[in-house]
């Protein structure tokens, strides 16, 4: 997965806005403050329940956006196993970049 880059922000952006997700970063860092662990792994773990909850909303710009991300074609990220598709969030996930776009101050 190459790094994160700033059009890979308005891919979020939009993929967020037709999954119709309400970022409540105040409520998603409380939540994450208040269990056990690495502060950064809670809100990973919070960020990617939300996520998950809506993913077939915007399932055309979520294939869309892995592909891009990987530089596997959309027809390839379609049969991507769900062992693959759990390592890409994972690295996602925990890719310093994504974090910081959640809990900027």
């Amino acid at each position: 997965m190459r790094k994160l880059q700033m059009s890979d922000v308005f891919k979020l952006s939009e993929i967020i806005d037709v999954m119709g997700i309400d970022l409540n970063l105040n409520k998603i860092m409380d939540n994450a403050k208040n269990k056990e662990g690495d502060v950064q792994s809670n809100v990973g773990a919070e960020v990617a329940f939300l996520f998950v909850k809506k993913l077939y909303k915007a399932e055309k710009q979520v294939y869309k956006f892995i592909a891009d991300l990987t530089g596997d074609s959309v027809a390839d990220v379609k049969q991507y196993s769900i062992k693959q598709l759990v390592a890409f969030f994972k690295d996602l996930i925990n890719d310093d970049e994504f974090t910081d776009f959640f809990t900027q101050d």
